[in-house]
């Protein structure tokens, strides 16, 4: 459990075994529980976005860990569209903060990069744009 008061705290055992069946070791890349994403970084992921606390809790209620498939996550789209976005926007965020995982897929993290902003590419040169810039501006009144 997360040190939050026992009604906003998440079944961190049970998101796990939930977790593992969203995403499975396959293809070369770990499971959720192999790199321990979920007891590692659900404090952190929802410190940014607490709002999915209680969807996610209420997900974790209503999905048996022992029958839940795929398919079952599919058909928990429709059924309630909160907690589904809340418990796959958690395990996917737990599962990509992962290092082991970043790592295997490339991504380092965010990297500044500078911009030219007099640096044109190609496509700006072969005239790509043109069109747009011969029709002008154009736009709709944003509504009161």
């Amino acid at each position: 459990m997360t040190a939050a008061d026992s009604s906003t705290a998440v079944d961190v055992a049970r998101l796990e075994e939930l977790a593992d069946v969203m995403l499975p070791a396959a293809h070369g890349m770990p499971s959720a529980s192999e790199v321990r994403a979920v007891a590692s970084f659900l404090d952190e992921v929802l410190g940014w976005r607490d709002d999915l606390r209680l969807p996610l809790i209420k997900a974790l209620a209503a999905l048996d860990p022992a029958t839940f498939t795929v398919e079952a996550l599919s058909a928990y789209l429709a059924e309630d569209e909160d907690a589904y976005t809340a418990l796959t926007t958690v395990v996917a965020a737990c599962y990509y903060l992962s290092p082991v995982v970043r790592d295997q897929i490339g991504y380092p993290g965010q990297v500044a990069k500078t911009y030219d902003p007099f640096a044109y590419t190609e496509w700006v040169a072969d005239g790509l744009l043109d069109p747009v810039v011969e029709r002008g501006p154009i736009w709709r009144k944003a509504p009161e």
